[in-house]
C-alpha cells in the first residue's frame, strides 16, 4: 500500500520550525525574501524586530527604519484596522492577504499586500508582502479608459441627438432612402407633412408608393442615376401619391459600406428649396454681431433674460432653434444656481466688464461642462453681452485653481437686499466648505482618508464633498 502524503501545510508548519531552528532572523527573513517583495518579523507587542526587502525604490518609504516600531505605526491611518487585524492571534485570515499602504512625503502611497504567519512556539510572526504598485497603476489605467471611454460614448450620444434634432425640426423635407431597398429610414416632421399628412408614418415604406403610379418608374430611375454618378438628381412635377405636384432632389451618401439616398422634395410653386429660417430677424437686434464673434455670446436684458444668441451658444447649450433660447433666463445654462448668474451680473453692473469669471454650463439634455465667462453692461440699451468659453479638457489630471475668495465675497456683499438671505448663506458655506477641504487635503499632502479624519467626515462623506465641489482630481499646489 502506497504512503499517503503528508498535508502539505502541515509539512509547512514543520519546514518553518526547522528554519527557526537552524537559521538566524536575519537569514530567515532572507531566505523567505527570495519569493517576495518584503518580509518583517514582528513580535508579540506587535513591533518590527528584522526587516528585510531587496527593491531599492522602497528606501523613499523608510521600510528600513521600521525596525523597532510598531508595524501598525508604519502605515496610513486607514490601513491601521487590517494590520490590528492580521496580527491578531487565531484569527482566520484571507487567502489574498490584507492591502496596506505606507505613505513618503510628495510621493504617492506604497501599497502592499501583506500576509502573516505565526505558530505557537514561534517567538515573532512572519509577515511577508507583495508590492502592487503595477497593479495599481493598471487598475487605475483600466478606470481611466473606462472614463474616456464614458466620455466618448456620452460625446457620441449627444452629438447623435444633435443632429437628430437638427433633422427632425428642418423646414426642408428630407427624406433617407435604403438604396438596396429602396424603402425609407427616416424622415422629418416637414416630410411627413407634405408626403403622409401628419399623422402618417413613411418609416420602413417603400419610397414607390408615395407617389403617382405614373412617376414610379422616373423615380425609380432617378434613383439607380444617383447611386451610380454620384452626383445630385433634379426630378420636375413630380406628382406624389395625395396629388401635390412637388419637385425633388436625389443625392447619394456612403453608409456602411452601401450607397444610401437623400430625397428632398418641396412644393412646385416654390422656385427654389426653402430657407431655413435662422429665426433671428424675429427678434431685437443686437448692439453687437454675435454670429461674427469666435466664442459662445448671447446678450441679456439687465434681468438676464436673453435677446440674442450666436450659433456656437446654440450648439453648447444643444438648442435646435433660436426661438427655444430667446426669452429664457440665463441662469437655466449658467451657473449651480441663479444665484452664481445674479453675482456675475451685480459685478457687471458696478464695473460694467467682468472678465474670466468660473461657472459652469448646463446643456438641454442634463450635460454639465466648466466655462468662463466674460461680461460687459451697455447702459445705453441696458443690456449685457456674455462670452462664454468652456475651459480646456486636459489629459493629465489637475487641480482647480483657488476659489477667489475676495471676489467672491464682493458679489455676495453685493447681493445683500437683491436676493434672499438665505441663498447667500447657503451659497456662502459651500465656497467656505471647498476651501477647508482643499486646506485639508493640502496639509495632508492630499492623503484622502487623513484629510477627512482632520475635517471630522467619514471617507465616504469626503468623497461625496470632493465630487459635489469639482475637487475629485485636485493636487495640492496646484
Amino acid at each position: 500500500m502506497t504512503p499517503r502524503a503528508p498535508n502539505s501545510g502541515q509539512r509547512g508548519i514543520e519546514v518553518a520550525g526547522e528554519l527557526q531552528k537552524t537559521l538566524e532572523a536575519e537569514g530567515l527573513v532572507s531566505l523567505i525574501g527570495l519569493g517576495t517583495d518584503i518580509v518583517f518579523l514582528v513580535d508579540k507587542n506587535g513591533k518590527i524586530t528584522h526587516s528585510h526587502f531587496e527593491n531599492p525604490d522602497f528606501d523613499v518609504y523608510g521600510l528600513d527604519g521600521f525596525v523597532g516600531k510598531p508595524l501598525r505605526d508604519c502605515v496610513t491611518i486607514e490601513s491601521v484596522s487590517k494590520i490590528d487585524a492580521m496580527l491578531k492571534s487565531g484569527q482566520k485570515r484571507p487567502v489574498r492577504g490584507y492591502q496596506v499602504n505606507h505613505s513618503a512625503q510628495g510621493k504617492s502611497d506604497l501599497p502592499v499586500a501583506y500576509s502573516a504567519f505565526s505558530k505557537k512556539g514561534l517567538p515573532f510572526t512572519i509577515v511577508v508582502g507583495r508590492e502592487m504598485q503595477q497593479q495599481m497603476q493598471d487598475q487605475q489605467r483600466l478606470v481611466e479608459a473606462q472614463i474616456a471611454m464614458e466620455a466618448d460614448y456620452r460625446d457620441l450620444r449627444q452629438a447623435e441627438a444633435r443632429y437628430r434634432t437638427a433633422f427632425k425640426l428642418a423646414e426642408t423635407a428630407d427624406i433617407m432612402l435604403d438604396g438596396e431597398k429602396r424603402t425609407v429610414l427616416e424622415a422629418n416632421s416637414a416630410a411627413v407633412a407634405l408626403l403622409a399628412g401628419n399623422s402618417g408614418n413613411l418609416i420602413n415604406k417603400p419610397v414607390r408608393e408615395l407617389f403617382n403610379k405614373q412617376d414610379r418608374d422616373r423615380l425609380g430611375d432617378a434613383i439607380g442615376e444617383a447611386r451610380h454618378s454620384g452626383e445630385p438628381v433634379l426630378i420636375d412635377g413630380l406628382k406624389s401619391a395625395r396629388g401635390a405636384t412637388l419637385q425633388a432632389k436625389l443625392r447619394a451618401y456612403r453608409e456602411n459600406g452601401a450607397a444610401n439616398l437623400i430625397l428632398t422634395v418641396w412644393s412646385e410653386d416654390q422656385a427654389t428649396l426653402p430657407a431655413r429660417n435662422s429665426g433671428a430677424s424675429t427678434h431685437v437686434s443686437s448692439a453687437i454681431d454675435l454670429d461674427a464673434l469666435p466664442e459662445a455670446a448671447i446678450q441679456t436684458d439687465s434681468d438676464g433674460n436673453l435677446i440674442s444668441a450666436n450659433a456656437l451658444f446654440l450648439d453648447l447649450v444643444q438648442a435646435p432653434t433660436l426661438n427655444q433660447v430667446v426669452g429664457r433666463n440665463a441662469s437655466n445654462w449658467i451657473g449651480k444656481s441663479a444665484v452664481d448668474l445674479n453675482v456675475l451680473y451685480a459685478r457687471t453692473s458696478d464695473e460694467r466688464t467682468v472678465r474670466g469669471y468660473s461657472s459652469v454650463l448646463n446643456d438641454s439634455i442634463g450635460g454639465e461642462q466648466p466655462v468662463t465667462v466674460s461680461a460687459h453692461f451697455d447702459p445705453k440699451s441696458e443690456s449685457v453681452q456674455l462670452i462664454i468659453v468652456p475651459q480646456a479638457a486636459k489629459t493629465e489630471s489637475v487641480g482647480l485653481r483657488a476659489p477667489a475668495t475676495q471676489e467672491q465675497a464682493q458679489g455676495f456683499a453685493s447681493l445683500v437686499g437683491k436676493v434672499p438671505l438665505k441663498e447667500l448663506i447657503r451659497e456662502s458655506l459651500d465656497v467656505v466648505e471647498k476651501i477647508c477641504i482643499e486646506a485639508a487635503l493640502d496639509h495632508t499632502n492630499n492623503n484622502r482618508a487623513s484629510a477627512a479624519e482632520v475635517l471630522g467626515l467619514s471617507r465616504q462623506s469626503l468623497y461625496i464633498k470632493l465630487r459635489r465641489h469639482g475637487l475629485e482630481n485636485y493636487r495640492p499646489g496646484s
